[in-house]
């Protein structure tokens, strides 16, 4: 019997010699697709740009690239900060929703294939596990522009897959979600002499970019459309997580992480994010193309590199 990584690799094979228009490139998933596209695709002609380059919220700047006539668009441009979205909402319309409409309007001149990486924050759930049949209530206005734009791919009628994903972590420098920013802040407090932090415990699947990627090509390798549900096995706090985090990266000597309630640090955001939000790959175990791992494992591999060795010298 072959192993999932044989049976990957036939697969990945008929991704050989296809083209690939990645927007949002230069960020945390684009990196990631970039990166596995490189390791498992032979022979992929990948055209990455970041904004500076192609400004999805920019007709102009979309169609100037239309000669690629790319047989896939891994669509991972958009305002990823759900607090920014709130104080500038026509801003994050922008970018969201008028970029993916840009987006579509491309695809039916090229043929393409939209690859849409979908927010876990377009569900609300605190107490139930979600799945391909819960229906998205996002409680912020981040959540509501990201399925509205998704629901613009739908009404289109091109043949689109769309992934909705764990929360990510990812792209070591680039990497401005928690694992990446509470990382760099102990780093600083440990300079500073200072000695622990309190950490909310709001629940969450940290879900590894790479992971996600690799995963999502394979779908795409066995031309799968519709909508799917991606994330980490395994769930945990923020403060779990931190307290991981210091034990992989051996500073607990140094430093000490203390839980309070979620609902006393969420005061300080903008954007409402739900107190939990756990999925279940139910689609992927179905068709057994589930390649995620446990969020611990991936977390450890992430960790295990001279950037994060660096930030505690």
């Amino acid at each position: 019997m072959k192993t999932f990584l044989e049976q990957d690799i036939e697969s990945f094979k008929l991704l050989s010699g296809k083209k690939f228009l990645i927007t949002g490139g230069s960020g945390m998933l684009g990196s990631s697709f970039v990166n596995q596209l490189s390791k498992n695709i032979k022979n992929a002609k990948v055209y990455s740009f970041d904004k500076k380059n192609l400004d999805v919220s920019n007709i102009n700047s979309v169609n100037k690239y239309l000669d690629i006539q790319p047989d896939y668009i891994i669509h991972c441009a958009a305002l990823v900060n759900a607090d920014e979205c709130e104080r500038n909402y026509e801003n994050g319309k922008k970018i969201i929703v008028d970029g993916t409409q840009n987006i579509i309007e491309f695809a039916k001149k090229t043929n393409s294939k939209i690859f849409y990486p979908q927010s876990f924050l377009i569900y609300n759930y605190t107490n139930k596990i979600i799945d391909e049949n819960t229906k998205p209530m996002p409680l912020n206005k981040y959540g509501k522009l990201k399925l509205e734009a998704e629901n613009s791919i739908l009404r289109s009628s091109l043949e689109y897959l769309s992934i909705r994903m764990g929360g990510f972590f990812g792209g070591f420098q680039k990497d401005n979600n928690f694992v990446g920013k509470i990382t760099t802040h102990i780093s600083n407090l440990i300079k500073n002499k200072k000695k622990s932090i309190e950490i909310g415990d709001r629940v969450w699947q940290p879900s590894y970019t790479e992971d996600l990627a690799y995963n999502s090509l394979l779908l795409l390798s066995k031309k799968k459309i519709g909508q799917y549900c991606m994330a980490s096995h395994g769930s945990c706090s923020f403060f779990d997580l931190t307290k991981k985090i210091i034990n992989i990266l051996k500073i607990g000597n140094l430093f000490e992480v203390n839980s309070v309630s979620a609902e006393i640090l969420a005061k300080k955001e903008i954007a409402v994010r739900p107190i939990s939000a756990i999925m279940n790959n139910n689609k992927l175990i179905k068709e057994k193309l589930d390649r995620q791992r446990k969020w611990e494992v991936s977390l450890e591999e992430y960790l295990d590199s001279p950037y994060f060795r660096n930030l505690f010298k």
